[in-house]
């Protein structure tokens, strides 16, 4: 049998260190050079990892609702990847002193320049876009405690009355998921270009949050079995996992084809203002780009089931998608809030560095319980699970 308790080695934690210090510099360079550019990159991190932990936690409670058994056995992966959004509503509220940065609406005295702006001011003002952000995480947060709560609570307590509180709030993290993470995306992301609107924008970002975190979920096991650790996972269960893969590409590719399409066919000046600086500018390799990364590379190679299940192209079309999220939330922030397109330290740096606070934090909540469910009423299931 494997171990059940993960124990996260010396030399990794100080990796995560090195990274954050790394990202500490970034930021230090970043204010000194360029605030502007400083505070959208601190935007798309908040909210490229907050993807992955949302993603994450989506994952888990489908897979309550829809009582599936194959994925008992590595149930707190991503449920250690959802242990993130504490730490990331606190890096995102600190987004209040940089809003004038990023935002055009944020700007002292924009409405009396600027009459859509105003139209929309009642919604678009600051007070009420931060009340907005602490309501979501109260309720993101509130949930995901009762989730880890009952998961931790079944372990101790070998009663059927656990999974089913489990079951219970899975249904309601799934609920304001998709709710209130949609309406966060609008509001974090989508009102950067705040003369332009799309009602696709917000669940096309909730849904495909599942798709990075499935991504997330894949690196996260291969670590671990790596480590010696889920020595029970087998061909099915990675075949399983690289269907939620294949699937989310066509999702993902969907939904970036129904907005493009639509919106630029129509040719309305509101609307194609989004897509022209994106689709003909100096932005147009990153808008192809993404859609290589994100759509078409994964459905090609995943399309085979006999190579989706295969360990080592798991790792690469996973850690390919990790790329094509960061390429996703770039295009999406940066010609709105910054204007020209520019990569270098400052984008690597934070990066770096938000990736070692957040895989810190993900090994932390993984130690600090049974990496495998005690008493899950579905874990002989997984451990036997085949196709």
């Amino acid at each position: 049998m494997m171990e059940t308790n993960y124990t996260p080695k010396r030399n990794m934690n100080l990796l995560f260190a090195g990274l954050v210090l790394i990202g500490i510099i970034a930021v230090i360079v970043g204010f000194m050079s360029d605030t502007q550019r400083t505070w959208a990159n601190i935007l798309l991190n908040n909210y490229y990892f907050i993807t992955i932990a949302m993603g994450g936690l989506l994952f888990y409670s489908i897979q309550y609702i829809t009582n599936t058994g194959w994925s008992a056995l590595f149930q707190r992966v991503p449920q250690a990847l959802g242990g993130f959004l504490p730490v990331g509503a606190v890096l995102m509220l600190l987004m209040y002193f940089g809003l004038p940065q990023v935002y055009e609406w944020a700007q002292p005295d924009i409405t009396e320049t600027d009459k859509l702006i105003a139209h929309k001011q009642p919604f678009l003002n600051v007070p009420f876009f931060m009340i907005r952000m602490v309501v979501y995480f109260v309720l993101f947060l509130a949930v995901g405690y009762m989730l880890r709560k009952y998961a931790l609570l079944q372990d101790k307590n070998n009663d059927i009355k656990y999974h089913e509180k489990s079951r219970y709030f899975a249904q309601v993290y799934i609920f304001i998921g998709a709710i209130f993470f949609s309406f966060a995306s609008k509001d974090w992301i989508m009102t950067i270009d705040s003369h332009w609107y799309s009602t696709l924008f917000g669940f096309r970002n909730m849904i495909i949050s599942m798709y990075y975190g499935s991504a997330a979920i894949i690196l996260m096991i291969l670590f671990l079995r790596s480590q010696g650790y889920f020595k029970q996972v087998n061909d099915a269960h990675f075949h399983d996992l690289g269907r939620y893969l294949f699937r989310f590409s066509i999702v993902w590719g969907y939904m970036w084809f129904m907005q493009f399409l639509i919106l630029w066919y129509a040719n309305i000046p509101e609307l194609t203002v989004y897509y022209e600086p994106r689709f003909l500018g100096e932005w147009q390799w990153v808008f192809y780009g993404e859609l290589f990364i994100n759509f078409v590379i994964p459905f090609l190679v995943m399309m085979s089931d006999e190579v989706g299940k295969k360990p080592k192209v798991l790792l690469a079309i996973s850690s390919l998608l990790l790329v094509g999220l960061w390429l996703n939330i770039y295009l999406q922030i940066m010609p709105g809030a910054y204007g020209p397109m520019k990569f270098g330290f400052i984008e690597v740096g934070m990066w770096l560095g938000y990736a070692g606070l957040f895989l810190g934090v993900v090994f932390m909540a993984l130690g600090k319980a049974a990496l495998v469910p005690k008493n899950h009423p579905y874990l002989e299931e997984s451990l036997h699970h085949h196709v």
